[in-house]
């Protein structure tokens, strides 16, 4: 009986000693959901907040996420046309989320962190006073964008930034600014996006 307790007590030392010498990886959180504002557009006359939800799937490791998209333009400072803008806006994306690690096969720290791909469906429309100040135009925007980007998460302060190009249709702005994307070059059926967002994750 001794010789059993001994060989127990042996084997519960050698095991306590490979777990000190092979650690187990640094479990991830758990968090799938965040809740952003973009920054830029609250001082270009918009606030737009974004709700995001990945679906990472443990087997496969992959880590995918929907992001929804609404904002009230007329709300916030307007710095860059002050030409009055009211109306509405809404994006949908579907992003794809890459996780680098050392060990190939371990779990990611954040669900939501790394760098991503996104195609992105962006809708505005919305009011605004003409150049010339004469009369009050009305713009309806579509634009469709590939985009890329990086999202850190620390703890559960969030921050994505981010940049895309692809192709818009739609009324013509004559400040070439679409609360969300523009034009490059001007009157092109081109769209381009960039900016940062921060948010928490929960």
């Amino acid at each position: 009986m001794k010789r059993i307790l001994s060989f127990l007590l042996l084997l519960c030392l050698a095991g306590a000693q490979a777990q000190e010498s092979f650690p187990e990886t640094k479990p991830f959180k758990y968090y799938k959901n965040d809740l952003k504002v973009t920054v830029l557009s609250l001082f270009s006359g918009s606030t737009k907040l974004t709700y995001e939800r990945t679906f990472y799937n443990y087997y496969t490791r992959l880590d995918n996420s929907v992001e929804i998209t609404g904002g009230v333009i007329g709300w916030g400072g307007d710095l860059l046309n002050h030409n009055h803008s009211k109306g509405g806006l809404c994006r949908l994306a579907y992003k794809f989320i890459f996780h680098f690690s050392e060990y190939p096969y371990s779990e990611p720290e954040h669900l939501l962190n790394g760098f991503y791909f996104k195609p992105e469906v962006a809708f505005s429309s919305f009011s605004y006073d003409s150049k010339d100040g004469m009369e009050r135009l009305h713009n309806n925007r579509l634009a469709v964008m590939g985009c890329i980007g990086y999202q850190w998460v620390c703890h559960r302060f969030v921050f994505d930034i981010f940049g895309g190009l692809g192709a818009g249709i739609g009324d013509e702005n004559e400040y070439n600014y679409y609360h969300g994307f523009i034009a490059l070059p001007k009157g092109t059926p081109t769209a381009f996006t960039a900016g940062f967002k921060l948010g928490v994750a929960f």
